[in-house]
Order: C-alpha cells, then structure tokens, then sequence
C-alpha cells in the first residue's frame, strides 16, 4: 500500500499551487491519497490574511491533484508545529506510515517513488528514523546513491508510525535528558546549534516541531535516509513566510527530475559523507557565497519558520 500524503497549507496561494501541481505530476500521485490540512485564521487576522485563507481553501478544493483527496480545514490557527504534530499523529496511526510536505516544496517525478520504495526496504530497520528527498548541499561529490545522515530534514520527510511514537514533543523533558547526559555539543552538528534552537523553542522564542523530532532522533541514536540528488527544491524563501527574507538560493537549485533506486544496504554511517556535508555547513564566505547563504538559511528554517 502507498503512504498516505500529507499535505500543510496556510496563506501562500503562489506557493500552495505550484506544490500541488508538482506534486499531481508525480508518478504514483494518481494512485496516491492525499490530506490537505488547511490551518485557520489567527485571531487578529486582517481582510488581506482572510483572503488569503479562503483563496487557498478555493484551491485545494479546485481539483483531485491525486487519486483522492481529503480536506481538512480548521477553524481556529493552530500553527506550523501544532498543525504538523496533531495531523501527522492523526494520520499515521491510521495507516502506520506518511509522506508529508509543506506548501513550499516543489517535488521531482519521482519524488514519490523513492519516498515509497524507502518506507518499504527499511521499514523494519528501526535505526532508520525516516526519509527525505532533499539533498543538503555539498561542496564534494558524494559518489553513494543513497546514504543516512545523523541529522533529520523537515523539506519533505517520511516515517513510520513505531518511530514517530518515539518523538518526545515535551521540549523540556528533552532538554533536560540532553543536559543530564552532558550531550550538549555532541547535539550539535556542522556548526548548526541545535542545542541553542532546542532551549529557544522551549523558552517560546520559536515555534519548531522540527528540533523536537531531530533530538528525539539523536537520543534514539537514529539516523536519516537521504538521495544524493535533492528530488525537490524549497520555493519558500522570497520574503512570503514569517522570518523567511528574500533569497533565491533554493530557487536556483531546482530539484532532480531523475529516477533514484532504493537498494537496501547496511545502516550504518559513513564518516567521509559525513565530513562532506559537516564541512559545507562549517564554510565560511564572508563575501555571502553560497554555502554560506545556505548555513543562515538552515538556521532560519529549523529556529524561526512558523506561521
């Protein structure tokens, strides 16, 4: 059986459309559900953001984007990582698997394919905590088709039902083992401080369910299933979101249309990708390169992107 798509929507019609008609190219996307879960107004939501709203609930009620298509729109805002948790948890406990993107996320034609065949080959490794179809940028070659990484990714994931009951979302309770266990740098990863995000969640400067998952992963001493050609791109940071400033790195690294098999090998990691991904994070370019850009805007995505 195909993983049910899940799909998180808000006020971004631009975006909204593009994700759903890359998605509705997919292959396996006419034989794949889909939930679209629409958050609804905060309380002190002008005309503009009510128009918004209503003119996202317009299209994704405009047509069957896959096979068949549940709307589900709330009445009250729940925000980004209250509307995740509760419909990530509602759907998988029914079916025990998901695929789940936000309505920034632009997919490949095979995106869902690799997705699937992923849920499928490791679905009884429990050391493999879930599955991305992005790729994190690398200033070498990573010569592996497919390979794990210590470190989790929200830009298109999927999982199972046995691991996402192992997410402890009681920030607190996570710090506080993380503490107890002196574990604070080793939470840390290619001078991405996640330690830092963890305590900044916790005290409400954000509102991230992505470092809640990626630390229960950590101490679960889990990793992550990664292609090493990115199956989609993010469209999101063009100063539409909340924190989310003007920048078209993403967009000028549109994903992979290509087709990436899903063979099993032995979960394990690898320490010379590792290096090659730790050390892009780590570069440095006080001229603004690339990679440099990409470090402050994994920042911003996994400290301040909420809605």
């Amino acid at each position: 059986m195909l993983a049910p798509i899940l799909l998180f929507v808000y006020n971004r019609p631009w975006h909204t459309r593009q994700t759903l008609n890359a998605l509705s190219s997919n292959l396996l996307a006419d034989e794949s559900i889909l939930y679209i879960y629409s958050d609804g107004p905060k309380e002190d939501a002008n005309q503009v953001d009510l128009n918004k709203i209503r003119e996202i609930r317009d299209l994704i009620n405009e047509r069957s984007w896959c096979g068949d298509v549940r709307v589900i729109e709330r009445s009250d805002n729940l925000g980004l990582a209250n509307s995740i948790i509760s419909g990530v948890s509602e759907i998988i406990n029914k079916y025990g698997k998901v695929i789940v993107l936000e309505d920034d996320i632009l997919t490949g034609k095979y995106f869902l394919q690799f997705m699937n065949e992923a849920l499928e080959v490791y679905e009884y490794e429990k050391k493999v905590f879930g599955v991305s179809g992005f790729k994190y940028p690398s200033t070498k070659r990573i010569k592996d088709s497919t390979y794990f990484l210590p470190i989790a990714c929200s830009w298109s994931y999927a999982t199972w039902k046995d691991r996402w009951d192992k997410v402890n979302f009681d920030g607190k309770k996570l710090l506080a083992e993380i503490e107890s266990k002196g574990i604070q740098k080793e939470l840390d990863f290619g001078g991405i401080e996640f330690y830092s995000m963890l305590k900044d969640q916790i005290e409400g400067r954000v509102d991230s369910w992505a470092i809640r998952y990626y630390v229960s992963m950590f101490l679960e001493n889990a990793y992550f299933f990664y292609p090493n050609l990115s199956l989609v791109s993010n469209i999101g940071f063009d100063n539409s979101g909340v924190h989310c400033g003007t920048d078209q790195y993403f967009s000028k690294n549109p994903h992979s249309l290509k087709n990436i098999n899903v063979v099993h090998t032995e979960v394990k990691l690898k320490r010379s990708i590792i290096k090659i991904i730790a050390d892009s994070f780590n570069k440095k370019n006080t001229k603004e390169s690339r990679l440099g850009l990409f470090k402050k805007k994994l920042n911003l995505f996994l400290k301040f992107r909420k809605y």
